[in-house]
């Protein structure tokens, strides 16, 4: 059965005339079929799921922005079509507040009462407001005293304090300190598991791989690349051929490693892969189960607690992993196997490998009954 859609955008196409003292005129009057135009989006499709967060990459002009706009209505597209279902909460750049002379808290009142809260309910939520913002006394002053990270607690606080259906974020959670990004993950969280829907634009590729589960890539206005998030990811760091950069010559894998791509939860689990060393190095290889979570990321199950030698002169080997009684609950996951040099300092650098990053993750589909498990140290055997 397919799943509802909270967001559509279709055919989607935005256009901007480029104004200049020459022809501001001809814009005044209505005269612009002869002023030129920058095309900032191009026939863009795409949906968002109910329940799901969806991620927007791209490098600064590709699009995104103006996208964002569109979807919450501050932009009318110029060809296309665009729906959403639900109420919409959209935070655009950080300043974007309206009156910058307004007070944070007359900020945030004027935002929740467009939202069509009552007197008593703003009254609430802007206390809720000043604290999760931890503003302070503050937040009784003129928004354009606030420094950048100020402004972030403002905005984000605000925009996220009721419980809406759509959430339109763009680049929030790359500003702010630690503390105050961690606070707005745990908010983020907290909304998904509600089943919000929403759509987040950035550059930040590690937020994308937190927060959604699919991603599209815009490039001059264009969307080039449509899927799930860790391809997207990989597409927008490396282009469509590259994966991680690898130090060659060094070491390598002689080809995939054996294993069962199916396992039944408290099953042992193994795996087998041959290794040849070219150069006399010591190399090391590493282990870990990873798995996909909304809202929190890459989220790592099992894995070797420090990076195991596999050996130090030229020669192949063979590596055997096991994890006894496989502690996960029924799910998909990532293994990823990798070869590596530790140098003085412990960086580690990779020499061959299999990842979901460079396209060559070792899938792992756990079958099974539901349950909490615990957490077991894996097992290396070397030959």
């Amino acid at each position: 059965m397919s799943r509802a859609v909270a967001i559509t955008c279709e055919g989607v196409s935005k256009s901007f005339a480029l104004i200049d003292r020459g022809n501001a005129w001809r814009i005044a009057l209505g005269f612009d079929a002869s002023v030129p135009r920058f095309s900032a989006l191009q026939n863009v499709t795409f949906d968002v799921p109910k329940g799901q967060f969806v991620g927007v990459l791209g490098r600064n002009g590709a699009g995104k922005s103006t996208l964002l706009r569109i979807v919450g209505g501050a932009y009318a597209p110029d060809m296309g079509r665009v729906s959403v279902v639900g109420a919409m909460s959209a935070l655009y750049e950080l300043g974007v507040v309206g009156s910058r002379e307004l007070t944070g808290r007359q900020y945030a009142d004027r935002l929740l009462a467009v939202h069509g809260f009552s007197a008593r309910e703003r009254a609430e939520m802007i206390a809720e407001i000043h604290d999760f913002s931890e503003l302070e006394d503050r937040f009784d002053d003129p928004v354009q005293t606030y420094s950048a990270g100020m402004g972030a607690r403002l905005y984000f606080s605000t925009a996220t304090a009721g419980q809406y259906d759509v959430y339109l974020l763009d680049e929030i959670l790359s500003v702010g300190d630690q503390h105050f990004q961690s606070k707005c993950w745990r908010r983020l969280r907290d909304r998904i598991s509600c089943g919000a829907t929403g759509i987040l634009v950035t550059h930040d590729w590690a937020a994308i791989l937190r927060l959604c589960e699919t991603a599209h890539i815009l490039d001059r206005g264009k969307a080039i690349f449509s899927g799930p998030a860790d391809r997207a990811v990989r597409r927008y760091l490396y282009g469509d051929e590259k994966g991680e950069e690898l130090l060659d010559g060094v070491a390598k894998f002689l080809g995939p490693p054996s294993y069962a791509s199916t396992m039944r939860q408290g099953e042992d689990f193994t795996m087998r892969a041959e290794a040849e060393i070219l150069q006399p190095s010591e190399v090391f290889a590493t282990f870990t189960i990873e798995r996909l979570q909304p809202g929190f990321g890459w989220e790592t199950s099992v894995m070797s607690r420090d990076p195991v030698l596999v050996g130090s002169a030229p020669g192949r080997y063979l590596v055997d992993i096991s994890v006894p009684s496989l502690p996960l609950e029924p799910g998909h996951y990532q293994c990823r196997l990798g070869l590596m040099l530790v140098d003085e300092t412990r960086r580690r650098v990779g020499l061959d490998g299999f990842s979901w990053l460079n396209g060559t993750g070792l899938a792992l589909e756990v079958v099974g009954q539901r349950q909490e498990g615990l957490m077991l140290p894996v097992r290396w055997t070397l030959h």
